[in-house]
């Protein structure tokens, strides 16, 4: 690293502190304020803080780790979660905006009622804001460390400290103001580094050309053949991951992006932005760059030239040193701290947010004013910061902890999407689906009987035992009081069949026209087509296969445009 280089990270640090603390005074005024910007936000600037977030340092190293390992068709690990991405779009965009939560959690207290609505919301807030986020958090801070040690030789505990420092003092200040205008610069320059990187490495391996040469031929497929084990996987992932995850109606990063949008139209377009900008672009810059890295690094260890690698995810960090030039070299770095910081502070502002909605003043303080409120909000970012720290430190796999947190959790997923769609789940179905799914989780992951299962087996077992559990319960329980069910349907209008006791119920009061549920759901599909043929056809004329990559994005216009006719009429107008 050149002088250079280091003046361009110090003033990119410099730029998102100063823009981060600037919001400090307005970020104080509420905690609606605090966490969701006075829910004002234009779609660019919700939809550009959703990718942001979702781009962290620690992908483009996952990407390469599947890549190198496997081949492209490995990103249907996360490419499946296009199908739950369009379910945001055409069903709980709206009805999230609709619903005014401040988190996802506080829905159950709007949905459920008695004390065991209570017992969740405090128990969820718990569960995600000091384990499902610490685990996140620890991944993006892990892939931090190993881009620090892979390009400045640091260690684990000086990489923590010092990537993380700024991020935490914005935070902890400017609350979710310095989280999404901070996103919106930072995601610029993370995909300027991951586009030059993905550039210069293509060019040192002899273009696109030289890459096929040095790969193996099945490495560019985008599906795998049906007679191999891979195969297998690939059916897991699009047929059990996307809606048995916990996030599987929105998640809370993304719900709390719709509750910050202006209104339901904004919400609407900020989520379609995102999925079509998370898949269909950012993603081959990336591929390209895990390719070329192939041919450049085609073995690990110490044959390379200067230290070995350890490991393919920390190819790619690896590779910014080798190719990049002084200057670039800085920029691309700033690129990493970009990404992760984005990442970072919005989870430690959900996390807070989670803490303090749904445990601590509905609880434990009812009736404190606002600046006490935020005053406990940034004393609970610095102590989730000291948490996921010392996580971070007991971590070392990307990829794994990945693939655990899919799994973790799988199970939760038709719970959460059926309770705005079904009258009759109540609390007690999330609390046994949570409770099997944990269970069956630690399981299969520790039980010696499942050591040798594949993936996609102890998934498909999560969810089977989280799933039988949950619907008996549902039935052996206490529906929702009608009243409660009432309040809820009219204040969301949901529609479908699965409200039709509630909607009988309402004997002649007036109440608006619900969210039409067949046409939604036909757009849903045709929204699919729509992204999986985008991603799929952009990769292929990338990559030189023009005649597939011709029919995909033929595929990707044709569904297109029969989605912007039905969106500018029914939706956008």
């Amino acid at each position: 690293m050149h002088i250079i280089d280091w003046v361009i990270v110090a003033l990119y640090m410099l730029l998102s502190l100063a823009i981060g603390l600037y919001f400090t005074r307005r970020a104080s005024s509420s905690l609606s304020e605090f966490f969701l910007s006075g829910r004002n936000l234009p779609w660019w600037l919700a939809g550009t803080s959703m990718v942001a977030t979702t781009f962290s340092s620690d992908t483009p190293l996952y990407v390469t780790g599947l890549v190198r390992e496997h081949g492209i068709y490995e990103n249907w690990q996360w490419w499946s979660f296009i199908f739950s991405g369009m379910l945001s779009v055409f069903f709980f965009a709206r009805l999230w905006r609709r619903l005014g939560v401040l988190t996802d959690v506080e829905l159950i207290s709007l949905r459920y009622s008695g004390r065991e609505a209570s017992v969740l919301r405090g128990f969820k807030a718990l569960y995600f804001s000091f384990i499902i986020h610490t685990i996140i958090k620890a991944q993006v801070i892990l892939a931090m460390a190993k881009i620090m040690d892979a390009a400045l030789g640091w260690g684990k505990w000086e990489s923590i400290i010092i990537s993380s420092a700024v991020t935490i003092a914005y935070s902890v200040f400017s609350g979710y103001w310095g989280v999404v205008t901070t996103d919106f610069f930072q995601f610029i320059i993370a995909m300027i580094g991951a586009v030059v990187l993905a550039a210069a490495a293509m060019g040192k391996a002899g273009g696109m050309a030289g890459i096929k040469a040095a790969v193996a031929p099945e490495t560019l497929d985008f599906f795998p053949s049906p007679g191999e084990a891979a195969f297998m996987a690939f059916l897991g992932y699009i047929a059990l991951s996307w809606w048995s995850k916990y996030s599987s109606d929105g998640g809370g990063v993304i719900v709390q992006r719709m509750a910050s949008s202006k209104n339901e139209k904004e919400s609407f377009a900020a989520t379609f932005y995102f999925n079509v900008a998370n898949y269909a672009l950012r993603t081959w810059p990336w591929v390209i760059a895990a390719l070329a890295s192939i041919a450049l690094y085609p073995a690990l260890g110490p044959q390379n030239v200067g230290r070995p690698i350890l490991d393919h995810e920390a190819v790619y960090p690896r590779m910014m040193m080798d190719l990049l030039p002084t200057g670039l070299k800085g920029l691309m770095l700033a690129s990493f701290f970009a990404a992760f910081m984005s990442t970072l502070s919005t989870y430690l502002n959900l996390s807070s947010a989670y803490f303090i909605n749904d445990l601590y003043r509905p609880f434990i303080k009812k009736d404190a004013g606002e600046r006490h409120y935020i005053f406990v909000s940034r004393v609970m970012t610095l102590v989730l910061s000291a948490v996921t720290v010392y996580v971070t430190y007991n971590v070392t796999s990307i990829v794994g902890v990945f693939k655990f947190l899919i799994a973790f959790g799988s199970g939760t997923g038709l719970v959460y999407i059926l309770r705005w769609f079904w009258w009759r789940i109540n609390a007690w179905s999330e609390i046994s689906a949570m409770a099997a799914s944990t269970g069956a989780s630690i399981l299969a992951y520790t039980h010696p009987a499942f050591a040798d299962m594949p993936y996609y087996g102890k998934l498909a077992f999560i969810i089977g035992a989280s799933t039988v559990v949950w619907v008996a319960v549902t039935f052996i329980t206490k529906p929702v009081p009608m009243e409660k069910l009432k309040e809820f349907y009219r204040r969301t209008l949901p529609g479908g069949a699965g409200w039709a006791p509630v909607r009988k119920a309402f004997k002649g009061e007036e109440i608006d026209e619900p969210t039409n549920f067949s046409g939604a759901f036909f757009q849903w599909i045709t929204s699919c087509v729509f992204l999986v043929s985008l991603t799929i056809g952009m990769g292929k004329l990338l990559l030189g296969f023009y005649l597939s990559g011709v029919i995909w994005t033929s595929v990707a216009l044709f569904s297109g445009i029969r989605l912007w006719r039905w969106m500018s009429g029914k939706v956008l107008r």
